[in-house]
């Protein structure tokens, strides 16, 4: 009677332990996300994780960049995001006034409202890519104490050249750089969850593709060049994570904009007249910093908080259409309550990969972005 019980033993141990390292992180490369356990209230345990990126993580315009920024000084308390370039000179020193909570902050209070415990951090520098957010603040970027790390390229260097036109497009040069960002986290934080954020098409560029806004053709043009921008942007990152092989995911930002779109609750060319919300930040009454022309490039308060919903969604598997139209950071950020639900679906469904493209899925996605260069 006394043989059962014995042999289950260490199958019992060995369980435990695996639920133990799993950790705030999970194992890199691994499917296990953070808060599922360890970051839960009920644990008592806080997850820290660092967001690594430029304007398109911390927004640039208010209300998005100090949204949940935390006050130099004073204790941290949840959801406020601490700043690790707040007050920094040289290549760290902020161009637009800081600290910054952006992004981040609407992923943090989504934690707290879902009880989740996570302890936010932002590195964010305006126009840098991850190489150079790497050269200047690795002591930031490689620590032991994250859980997760999330990753954002510079907008258009994940871009392949031929479509862009731009000197900054290098697909090479971003994959290269998500390789060395996880083999450095990884050195000190062996459990850590690295993350891409795929972002969103930039109306800016695709106007600069399509040509002339006052010739015929113009819409079809520019929806075009938005798609294929879409596509292109989604291949380079799922390839990122393909040749690396240690990502833990890719946050479809990017493919959550263009369900938004297609489903008519944003409108995707701000050349033509419309009453639909723009995801995008366009030009409001207030602009900080002040901008001389509309800026179809860097996400307003609908687009970051749809960015904030698919970053949680991915990192955390909390299904965030539990939310619904009261959801505070929504209504902190005056986006209306009917918007707000339908973003957080969209938001779900994205994650979910049940997307609105080919680019990534049933195919390779190296080798769909190398037919486009």
């Amino acid at each position: 009677m006394t043989d059962r019980p014995q042999s289950l033993w260490p199958t019992f141990l060995i369980v435990l332990m695996l639920v133990f390292l799993a950790g705030c992180g999970g194992s890199s490369g691994s499917s296990q996300t953070p808060g599922k356990l360890a970051c839960s209230a009920k644990s008592g345990r806080v997850c820290s994780v660092l967001f690594v990126g430029d304007s398109y993580t911390h927004g640039r315009y208010v209300p998005v960049r100090p949204f949940n920024a935390m006050t130099p000084g004073e204790p941290w308390e949840a959801p406020q995001v601490i700043d690790e370039n707040y007050g920094q000179t040289g290549a760290r020193a902020e161009l637009e006034p800081g600290p910054w909570g952006g992004i981040p902050g609407i992923f943090s209070e989504l934690a707290q409202q879902m009880k989740l415990n996570y302890e936010v951090h932002i590195e964010a520098i305006s126009a840098t890519s991850l190489e150079k957010n790497y050269q200047v603040a690795s002591d930031v970027i490689a620590q032991a104490d994250w859980q997760a790390i999330v990753l954002q390229e510079l907008s258009t260097k994940p871009l392949p050249r031929s479509l862009t036109m731009s000197p900054h497009s290098d697909p090479p040069g971003f994959w290269a750089s998500v390789e060395t960002i996880e083999q450095a986290v990884h050195a000190v934080a062996p459990a850590a969850s690295v993350y891409l954020y795929e972002t969103w098409p930039s109306g800016d560029l695709a106007h600069q593709l399509a040509g002339d806004t006052t010739q015929p053709g113009f819409h079809e043009e520019y929806l075009k060049a938005l798609g294929d921008l879409g596509d292109a942007n989604l291949a380079s990152y799922e390839c990122a994570a393909q040749r690396d092989g240690n990502v833990a995911g890719v946050a479809p930002v990017g493919e959550a904009w263009r369900r938004v779109w297609n489903e008519g609750l944003a409108n995707p060319d701000p050349y033509q007249s419309s009453p639909l919300p723009l995801l995008w930040y366009g030009i409001n009454a207030v602009n900080d910093p002040p901008i001389s022309k509309p800026d179809y490039h860097h996400p307003g308060v609908n687009g970051a908080y749809l960015s904030g919903l698919v970053l949680f969604v991915q990192m955390t598997g909390a299904d965030v259409r539990k939310l619904g139209a009261s959801e505070q950071a929504a209504v902190q950020l005056g986006i209306p309550g009917a918007l707000a639900a339908r973003m957080q679906q969209d938001a779900w469904l994205a994650v979910k990969r049940l997307r609105r493209t080919t680019a990534g899925k049933g195919s390779d996605p190296c080798a769909l972005l190398q037919a486009t260069q």
